[in-house]
């Protein structure tokens, strides 16, 4: 039996029992957008590495196994979580009030996906952005996802709303008997003028098989600005493919920070279009990987109209038998007028049978730009560590001082004071494993 025909039988069987079950079955958009999804998924089927796009990626792992809907359970005891915060909890998917805190003082719209689908008024205003950014028809995580979402986080800031504090999305992924996957969904539609800080955050609570095959839409409009932080540490038997897709409007900003720690295979895809005179993003990222680990970055900045502009790094740092994967594209097209556009792409390799494969590409089609790209792959810089060995600094101690002093650059950009502090603190774990295994 084919792997497609496979696909068909079981999540072809899945989304007929559950469709009915799903939030917002019963407006007739939803029910199109979700059927739409499912026979995108099923003619397309997992993707292999004969696809360009997938070339280094192989998800065979994942095809090889039966994915199961997400079972309800207690969840076991958490790290505490910052009480002075707003923040939306989801466990295996779905919402969870006792771990949630909402401030009913909030100048804007923050709900899930499934509570606001069931009223009209919220549900027309996702009508206008749900599934508008997000292709389904080349991407087969996206098609499912938009076939199965279950919950996520719903925000609307109408024109000059400022949020003062960030929004946490927590995402826990807590343990089933069976290989699960769960498929959240988000939704942040900035008005014009507006201002807000949130973070997705994703904690693979224990060793569990499990898929989280996320979707984030982002809508800025005229003048918004927007910080956006994406945090993974899923298990070490957890998958996670997340695709992010970002429309900016005129002189709108979105700064994004893609921080990578956990999972078996991770991948991220993030596209933003900048489709107004004036809009700025800056992508930073950072992945850390050992073991056997795959850590996939895709981006693609899309420059639209013209003065438009894009600065973009990304670092990874690869230890053991890890793989990385940064494929980062530039578009200018015709009507792109000035566009400027930087993108660089840098990575650390801490052992031999480390790999990195990196792709910074370049798309012109307008000449009055200012486009650069580049890449770098290395190794520890051994005069440095000499250097730091003859002030007295043991070998290990003089490694991790140049690892974080190259991972740096990326953490010191992030603006949140407790989120840069527990990222610096999950480095540090991270190289005290990793220097203490070699």
């Amino acid at each position: 039996m084919s792997t497609v025909i496979a696909e068909q039988n079981v999540y072809g069987a899945q989304f007929s029992s559950m469709r009915e079950h799903l939030p917002g079955s019963h407006w007739p958009w939803v029910e199109r957008l979700r059927q739409k999804g499912m026979d995108d998924f099923l003619a397309l089927g997992f993707p292999t590495t004969k696809l360009e796009n997938w070339k280094y990626t192989n998800v065979a792992p994942l095809r090889r196994i039966t994915f199961q809907p997400p079972i309800d359970q207690p969840l076991p005891p958490i790290r505490k979580l910052d009480s002075g915060q707003t923040r939306l909890v989801f466990v295996n998917g779905r919402f969870d009030p006792a771990f949630s805190t909402i401030d009913v003082q909030l100048n804007f719209h923050l709900r899930t996906i499934r509570e606001a689908l069931r009223d009209r008024k919220p549900a027309s205003g996702i009508e206008n952005h749900l599934g508008r950014y997000t292709r389904t028809s080349d991407h087969a995580f996206a098609a499912w996802n938009t076939a199965f979402f279950t919950d996520g986080a719903y925000i609307e800031l109408p024109r000059g709303s400022v949020c003062e504090q960030p929004i946490h999305l927590v995402f826990i992924a807590a343990g089933n008997t069976e290989p699960w996957a769960c498929h959240p969904r988000n939704l942040i539609v900035a008005g014009e003028g507006s201002q807000i800080t949130f973070i997705e955050e994703f904690i693979g609570w224990n060793d569990s098989a499990h898929l989280t095959n996320i979707v984030t839409e982002i809508a800025a409009g005229p003048g918004a600005v927007l910080d956006y932080y994406k945090i993974e540490h899923e298990s070490h038997q957890g998958f996670h493919v997340a695709v992010i897709n970002a429309h900016l409007a005129k002189d709108a900003s979105l700064t994004s920070h893609s921080i990578s720690f956990g999972g078996s295979l991770v991948r991220n895809d993030l596209n933003v279009s900048l489709d107004g005179e004036g809009s700025h993003c800056t992508l930073n990222g950072l992945f850390v990987a050992d073991g056997r680990r795959l850590i996939d970055n895709h981006t693609r900045i899309d420059h639209l109209r013209p003065h438009a502009s894009s600065r973009e790094i990304y670092k990874g740092v690869l230890a053991g038998n890890a793989e990385g994967v940064f494929d980062g594209a530039i578009a200018v097209h015709e009507n792109a007028q000035k566009a400027d556009a930087v993108q660089y792409s840098k990575n650390l390799l801490l052992s031999t049978e480390a790999q990195i494969n990196t792709k910074p590409q370049l798309e012109i089609r307008n000449n009055d730009v200012r486009c650069f790209h580049g890449a770098t792959i290395g190794q520890i810089d051994t005069d440095a560590a000499f250097y730091l060995n003859s002030r007295g600094i043991a070998e290990h101690d003089a490694k991790g001082i140049l690892i974080r002093g190259f991972a740096g650059e990326i953490i010191d950009t992030i603006r949140v004071p407790k989120v840069r502090g527990e990222l610096e603190y999950q480095l540090n774990e991270w190289l005290r494993s990793v220097l203490e295994a070699s």
